[in-house]
Parts: C-alpha cells; structure tokens; sequence
C-alpha cells in the first residue's frame, strides 16, 4: 500500500494537516460508501490517512517505500528518556487525584480537590506542550532527511522511534487530561 498515492498526494515527509484533510476529504468524495465506492476502498482511505497523519508512522511508511525499512525497535533519545521521568511523574500525580476524587464520598470533599485539580490540568497540559515541542523539533528532521542524496536509515530509524514514543506519550496525557475534566 502507498498510503500517499491513496491520498492522492505527493510522497513526501513534511505535509501538514491541513492538506492532509484536504486529500482525505478530497479522496472520500470518490471511494465513500455513499458516493458509489466500497467499504474496502474507504477501509483504505482512512488507514492511509491514519499513517500519513501520524509523523511517526509517515516516516516509516516513507522509509518503506524507499526501500529502505528503518528499525522501529531500540532505544529513545537520553533527552528523552529524561522527560519521561516528568511525564511519569505528571501522569502518576494525575492518576492519584483522579482515584481520590473517585473515592469521595461527598460534595463537599470534591469540591476541597478542586483547587488541586486545576493545578494538575495546568501540568497535565504543559507537559501536552511540551511533548508536542518534542514532536516539531523532530519533524524538523524530515527535510534533513528527505533531502539528502545517502539516506542515513539509522538516523531516520532513531527520528521515527523518537516521534512514536512521543505520540504514545502525548495520546496517553491527553486522556488523562479529559479524565481531570
């Protein structure tokens, strides 16, 4: 599968949402089940946008498609293995006062952890930034490496570990953070 073909859309890393939406929109205006098309073929339509949408999964799937697979599996950035002790840390407080406001037993003992609630949706969304930071500062590599004559496929490889985790990371705050809501 060339999930940029089924896009309609040039086989590039650096694309951004919007256009992706745009291709996605455009492409389910032929294969969508209400405009002739089939299940299999819209099925299609949005795995194809879910791999390109996801920076991580883009540059895999690119890597393929060059014939150069890159190795998903090894370590992480020290960089990041160190922001993974704060995001631990904002999710494990965020678990504690999400299991305390479960177990109160009154209006009144929910309302006393209200204050502590706001606090940690402030740190459960400043860590979201952060890691979406993280995220743009390693997108910036796909220019570096969609533009180089020898591809570096173990630097690509590290690029794409990297976005992952932080995806996984950024996915697992933002339920957490509707959770405190």
């Amino acid at each position: 599968m060339d999930a940029f073909q089924i896009l309609g859309i040039e086989r590039r890393l650096v694309v951004s949402d919007e256009r992706l939406r745009e291709a996605f929109r455009e492409a389910g205006k032929q294969v969508h089940p209400d405009a002739g098309g089939g299940d299999g073929e819209f099925s299609r339509l949005r795995e194809a946008f879910a791999v390109v949408s996801s920076p991580s999964r883009r540059l895999g799937h690119w890597l393929e498609l060059c014939g150069t697979p890159g190795d998903v599996r090894g370590a992480i950035d020290s960089t990041l293995m160190d922001f993974f002790a704060e995001v631990g840390a904002v999710t494990q407080r965020a678990e504690a006062l999400i299991r305390k406001r479960d177990e109160a037993r009154s209006a009144l003992v929910r309302a006393m952890l209200e204050g502590e609630g706001q606090a940690c949706r402030e740190a459960v969304e400043a860590t979201i930034c952060k890691v979406e930071a993280m995220m743009q500062r390693e997108c910036e590599a796909f220019l570096e490496i969609e533009g180089t004559v020898e591809l570096d496929v173990a630097f690509a490889s590290q690029v794409a570990r990297n976005l992952a985790f932080l995806e996984k990371w950024r996915g697992g705050l933002r339920a957490i953070f509707s959770r405190l809501i």
